[in-house]
């Protein structure tokens, strides 16, 4: 393993320069988010720059040479590129509105100060209503931190149905691990926007981008299906997790497929922004093995 053959600086110092290089290419590449692919051509040059969902289509035209000077291609960099710049644009000004919200939160979390966790939560959603990190972290507060089921329980409820209603699967693998949480809500009332929740985010197919909320949504959903009697498919779903997880690149939180605040926007210490690989890890130690699988 790399780890053990290198001193702790060299690696450490060979990480950084990793990322500093990895930074380096999305700013030049004009390229946000990750997964990114770049299809080399067959004179050694860049032919196309896009999500690994596009290639089916580019890259049988890139190897017969008909891709690099078309109109198409012309057309769909024009776009790729004006739309990174529209998408930073878009993620510096949401920066400057949360970094001052994340310097109180971020203290406040960690020294499990609630109130001034969920107050500074409550002027973050004044301004940015629909942003789900927010959503998530309201209703965490009020049902696993203040132990408030009066005021979280409708909170949740919202959180659902709006997750429905948008149709994200982002959005809805924040609301099943709000569900499906450790610290355990109500049977009834899990269970009843747990059902619809889980068909949902397994029926969906996630944007370019979001891939990875809805694996990494399976072991919360793998817990509904437990709990609920159905051992053998709660442990195929995090079977499926754990594949893809084995399958999927490293990547940081706040630039993952699965980060759940806009990309490049970080969060501090303390504040979960995203679905955690070992959460899936975690439910399958937790799902002893059943003897009847097709229950």
């Amino acid at each position: 393993m790399i780890d053990e053959e290198l001193p702790k600086s060299e690696l450490r110092h060979r990480i950084r320069l990793r990322r500093r290089n990895e930074q380096v290419w999305m700013e030049l590449s004009s390229s946000v988010g990750i997964p990114t692919s770049c299809v080399i051509d067959r004179d050694g040059k860049i032919g196309f720059i896009c999500h690994p969902t596009q290639l089916d289509d580019v890259l049988p035209k890139v190897l017969d040479c008909s891709w690099s000077n078309s109109e198409e291609a012309i057309a769909l960099d024009v776009e790729r590129i004006n739309s990174s710049r529209r998408r930073k644009r878009d993620v510096s000004q949401k920066q400057a509105l949360i970094e001052p919200i994340f310097a109180r939160l971020g203290p406040a979390m960690k020294r499990m100060d609630w109130l001034t966790a969920f107050s500074a939560v409550e002027e973050a959603l004044a301004s940015m209503p629909d942003e789900v990190i927010f959503r998530g972290i309201q209703a965490e507060l009020l049902l696993h931190k203040m132990r408030d089921m009066a005021a979280g329980l409708p909170v949740l409820h919202q959180l659902v149905r709006d997750a429905i209603d948008k149709k994200s699967v982002v959005w809805m693998s924040v609301a099943i691990r709000k569900l499906f949480d450790p610290a355990k809500l109500p049977r009834a009332e899990r269970f009843a926007m747990g059902k619809e929740l889980c068909e949902h985010i397994l029926a969906a197919k996630p944007s370019q981008g979001s891939e990875g909320a809805k694996f990494l949504s399976y072991g919360a959903i793998a817990q509904y299906y437990y709990e609920t009697g159905r051992r053998g498919r709660a442990i195929e779903l995090v079977t499926l997790g754990l594949k893809w997880l084995d399958a999927a690149p490293a990547m940081d939180d706040a630039t993952g497929p699965h980060a759940m605040l806009s990309p490049g926007v970080g969060a501090p210490t303390g504040v979960r922004t995203s679905v955690p690989k070992r959460a899936v890890r975690r439910h399958k130690t937790c799902l002893p093995k059943s003897r009847d699988r097709n229950r």
